[in-house]
C-alpha cells in the first residue's frame, strides 16, 4: 500500500509543466519506476525462487528423524 501511494505520488512529477519541469520529470521517472519494479520483484520473482528453492530443501526436524531412524536399527 504504501508503495502505491509512492506511485501515485510520483504521477504529478511526471505530469508537471512550468518552470523546472524538465527536473521534476527525471526525478518522477525514478521514483516512478523503481518503486515499480522493486514492489514487483518483491511480490512475484523473490517468492517464485523461494518456492522453487525450498522444494528442494528439508527442515532440520526431517533430517533429524532420519538420523534418530538410522541410529535406532
Amino acid at each position: 500500500m504504501t508503495a502505491l501511494t509512492t506511485v501515485v505520488g510520483a504521477i504529478p512529477l511526471l505530469l508537471a509543466t512550468g518552470a523546472g519541469s524538465e527536473f521534476r520529470f527525471s526525478i518522477g521517472v525514478v521514483v516512478f519506476a523503481g518503486v515499480t519494479v522493486s514492489s514487483l520483484l518483491t511480490l512475484f520473482v523473490v517468492p517464485s525462487m523461494y518456492a522453487l528453492t525450498a522444494r528442494r530443501t528439508t527442515s532440520p526436524d526431517h533430517v533429524t528423524r532420519q538420523l534418530e531412524k538410522l541410529l535406532s536399527q
